[in-house]
């Protein structure tokens, strides 16, 4: 049967949704490496020992309490969060930390999200385990790796090496940073959306992109002045995502990657734009959008309030315009298929654990060319657009923002 997930949802009583139709495990056999078809094997029997024991950690342990304080520990891990809090660094002139700290999580999600799908592990089965959430979209995706606990980690690493080397700010405060990431990772697994082995390895690969980071991030900013930088990014964001592994079930990891990663080319471009606007720059400098303690409170507020009513009019904006463009461009491509349609299993190809509502096994055809499950949610026309889409953000947020604030005063003194 397709597996099913009970959801617990805004405090409503736990009800069982369609989340997520599996394909049948002959499928994978089918189309999957042997190395790969390891992995998910691997993975997927350690995350099906742990069930009964995240269930009765929840049977022990849950409360209304514990549900609301995980359930907004996640809303604070969520990307989409990251998203909407990272323009303020910008404005308020965190330049090179706050590019940084945004490639980071944007990165986070692209990693977590390329493990995932070529992984393809299924998260923990409910019931017995009790998904809660507000996001029940999270349950389409794969359960290896935690992308929260991915993103929190690297992003609260790299926080840290900042506070402590380069602001001196008491290990105190980074303790308690700390431990408000570990509510974000401890509730992935409350919350019954992780595996214990999910949430290790998202602290795996959390660590080594914090090093990674934290060791080579400034070299890669230097750039951005340059012809190159900005060059050096587009470059690496295709081959990024002309890399993703198609899964076989249509996981919206990719459609996360496409959006997360064309951002950071809008940061590149825009640091290159920007340094070439020299009546936009303060004290001389480029690397950072004009800010600094002469604004006053009113100032700061109008400035966050335009770039976030520019930033929510271009993403509505945008996509009218951008789509046809898209289209032309991009001749074979589709409409966005349904996450959960496909074709279903005929009679002569049931399998022993899906019948019908699964997805039958891509031709032979679909196999040779890679074009099967999530790949079709990568090449659509409302896929591809997202790029530039999400490029324009950034864009807005350092280019266009800072040319408004200075259009209406609301620059700092030199």
């Amino acid at each position: 049967m397709p597996t099913r997930f009970q959801l617990d949802e805004d405090g409503d009583s736990p009800h069982e949704a369609a989340a997520f139709i599996k394909a049948p495990e002959s499928a994978y056999q089918a189309i999957y490496s042997p190395w790969r078809l390891y992995l998910r094997e691997l993975v997927t029997k350690e995350v099906e020992r742990e069930v009964p024991q995240l269930a009765a950690i929840q049977r022990r342990f849950r409360s209304p309490a514990l549900d609301r304080l995980f359930v907004f520990s996640g809303m604070l891990g969520n990307h989409s969060f990251f998203l909407l809090a990272l323009p303020f660094l910008h404005i308020f002139g965190l330049g090179v930390f706050a590019r940084g700290l945004s490639f980071i999580v944007l990165w986070s999600i692209y990693f977590s999200g390329i493990v995932k799908d070529y992984i393809s592990a299924p998260r923990p089965a409910s019931p017995p385990v009790v998904q809660i959430t507000r996001s029940p979209a999270h349950t389409l995706e794969y359960g290896f790796p935690s992308s929260h606990t991915t993103y929190a980690v690297a992003t609260i690493g790299y926080l840290s090496y900042y506070m402590l080397y380069a602001w001196s700010v008491s290990p105190v405060w980074v303790g308690l940073l700390w431990t408000c990431g570990a509510t974000i990772v401890v509730g992935r697994v409350y919350c019954g959306l992780h595996s214990f082995i999910d949430v290790a390895g998202g602290v795996v690969i959390g660590v080594v992109e914090a090093l990674v980071f934290i060791c080579y991030y400034e070299r890669l900013d230097a750039l951005f002045p340059t012809t190159a930088g900005p060059l050096y990014v587009s470059a690496l964001l295709y081959f990024a995502l002309k890399s993703f592994p198609p899964s076989l079930d249509p996981c919206p990891c990719c459609i996360d990657a496409f959006c997360a990663t064309s951002v950071t080319v809008g940061l590149a471009f825009g640091y290159w734009i920007y340094d070439r606007l020299p009546f936009l720059w303060h004290n001389g400098r480029s690397d950072y959008v004009a800010w600094d303690a002469s604004l006053t409170l009113t100032q700061n507020a109008l400035r966050c309030i335009i770039a976030l009513v520019l930033v929510i009019i271009w993403k509505i904006a945008s996509k009218p315009m951008l789509l046809p463009l898209v289209k032309r461009m991009f001749p074979g491509c589709v409409s966005t298929p349904s996450v959960q349609s496909g074709d279903s299993l005929s009679a002569g190809d049931s399998d022993a654990d899906c019948k019908q509502g699964c997805y039958a096994a891509p031709s032979p055809a679909s196999i040779k060319s890679g074009r099967y499950g999530s790949y079709n949610l990568m090449t659509t026309h409302e896929n591809l657009v997202r790029i530039p889409i999400y490029c324009g953000i950034a864009l807005t947020v350092t280019v266009s923002s800072p040319i408004v604030f200075y259009l209406l005063g609301l620059m700092p003194s030199s």
